[in-house]
């Protein structure tokens, strides 16, 4: 089983230029996973550590390396992307990284550029993983709360005070309190704040 803790995968449909990133990676520290058609690429799926994908623009039968990534789009995989191409293509992989891509390099590629891409693309996917592990942690929280607790999240955002909540819900003051505790412990919340931003991130209230 591997270890690795991160990965570069490449898509192209020439296998030198496969054997070749993948002695150039290989030899750097960064392991590499190469597909050559996108089929493959695709029934691959994601992996589960921080990645990053070298494209070929033209693929093989016509599908371009921005028909990829769209349909990555398409199924919500966010995955730092770099373009490799020809000067003629240039114009389109522009477009692509206006829609989100990472960059890209003409062939014949410099190695050190392409390993300075690489590094700057790996960076942004060890930030995504770190926000969707937040994202996660954040909706375990949230889960945990009760429907009262919810309630009374929901009216504090609101803007409503202790003594106003209880009378909305005829509860005790010292009940409403008590709830209202629990579920910013839970949120982590220090204050309103936070408990206002982090039900909206958690999809409790929605964001004005």
């Amino acid at each position: 089983m591997s270890t690795a803790d991160h990965l570069v995968i490449a898509l192209d449909d020439n296998p030198s230029v496969l054997d070749s990133l993948d002695k150039l990676l290989s030899a750097h520290g960064h392991p590499v996973r190469k597909h050559a058609n996108r089929d493959d690429f695709l029934r691959a799926g994601l992996p589960e550590v921080p990645a990053c994908l070298l494209l070929d623009y033209q693929l093989e039968d016509g599908i371009s390396g921005t028909d990829v990534y769209k349909e990555m789009n398409c199924r919500g995989w966010n995955l730092p992307t770099i373009f490799l191409t020809g000067h003629g293509s240039v114009p389109l992989v522009v477009q692509a990284m206006r829609e989100g891509a990472d960059g890209f390099l003409t062939k014949p590629y410099d190695p050190q550029e392409l390993l300075e891409e690489v590094e700057r693309a790996l960076e942004h996917a060890r930030t995504l993983a770190e926000t969707r592990a937040k994202e996660s942690q954040l909706l375990a929280r949230a889960a945990k709360l009760t429907a009262r607790e919810r309630e009374i999240v929901v009216l504090v955002v609101e803007g409503c005070l202790n003594k106003e909540i209880a009378d909305r819900l005829d509860l005790a003051l010292v009940t409403v309190k008590v709830h209202r505790s629990r579920a910013m412990h839970k949120l982590g919340a220090g204050n309103p704040a936070e408990l206002a931003q982090l039900a909206i991130q958690a999809g409790i209230v929605k964001p004005n």
